[in-house]
């Protein structure tokens, strides 16, 4: 008896060899037969020629529309960027001197304030606290720098050569660790804080905008460095001996932030800015009647 050959067993070597072609030779029979029967003569339609060379000049013209567009609006961009540049250089450098106008009338109405009531030491002494309290006066003496610092930026080499910093930079501390270290140096008995300089007084805020740290809508950048007046061995062995310590070291070792703290004998912080104060006053008008509905 002669065994005869399946179908299914004849259609399976066809299948794998199409499978095989059209991963190896994925043309279209047809369009090579084409190829092959024009050959290599040029194309015998008359408007081929003067269609690319239309095509050329459409193409031409645009970049050249475009480069002198870009061209002509350049040095007005620059210009206009320069201006608001300096505008902005102006404002800061307005604000600067009004800030230490400000801080130099308030300086000497304290001096006049204080002369005037040397003579009631107790009034002198509140108001002293008070003044200290509401970081409206300098101060200075001993205290404890708490300094945070973000991981140094990866660099990155260019194709010529150079070193940048990498631009997608890691920014481990944010405001939340800056306001826990103020929050545990005020617990650990400070009398004055001020972060990069900034005087904190008791309606001061501490945010996150961006990559920036705020304080009082003042931005401040790493490093943040924490400066509270008080008694340095105490702030020194409350803050060792804290949570908040214990944090930042083990940061320090995990992902290579910046910490430290140490003790100073003599430390200078600036008054806050003048704040305007704002006051109730009772109301002289009589309410409006909303209680037309009512019942009597």
């Amino acid at each position: 008896m002669v065994e005869g050959t399946s179908t299914h067993e004849v259609r399976e070597p066809a299948v794998a060899k199409l499978l095989v072609d059209l991963v190896m030779d994925p043309r279209d029979p047809g369009y090579e037969a084409a190829a092959l029967r024009r050959g290599d003569a040029p194309s015998n339609r008359w408007w081929d020629a003067p269609a690319v060379a239309l095509g050329c000049l459409v193409v031409g013209f645009t970049l050249a529309v475009a480069y002198a567009h870009t061209n002509r609006s350049a040095p007005e961009a620059a210009k206009v960027h320069a201006a608001l540049v300096n505008r902005v250089r102006s404002a800061e450098k307005d604000g600067t001197s009004l800030a230490k106008s400000a801080q130099s009338l308030s300086n000497k109405l304290n001096a006049v304030r204080n002369a005037a009531l040397s003579d009631s030491s107790v009034l002198a002494r509140s108001l002293g606290t008070a003044q200290l309290e509401a970081g409206a006066v300098a101060v200075k003496g001993p205290g404890l720098t708490v300094t945070l610092k973000d991981p140094a930026a990866a660099t990155s080499v260019a194709p010529n050569g150079s070193r940048a910093n990498s631009i997608n930079a890691d920014h481990v501390i944010t405001d939340r660790d800056v306001r826990s270290v103020v929050n545990e140096l005020w617990a650990d008995g400070a009398e004055a804080i001020a972060v990069n300089g900034i005087r904190l007084t008791p309606t001061s805020a501490i945010r996150f905008a961006g990559d920036a740290v705020l304080v009082d809508f003042q931005p401040i950048s790493s490093p943040y460095t924490i400066d509270a007046l008080g008694n340095a061995d105490n702030l020194a062995t409350g803050f060792a001996e804290s949570d908040v310590a214990s944090r930042y070291a083990t940061l320090q070792s995990a992902k290579n932030i910046g910490f430290s703290f140490d003790e100073h004998s003599k430390l200078s912080l600036p008054a806050s800015p003048t704040v305007a104060l704002r006051y109730a006053h009772v109301r002289t008008e009589p309410p409006s009647n909303h209680s037309s509905g009512a019942h009597k």
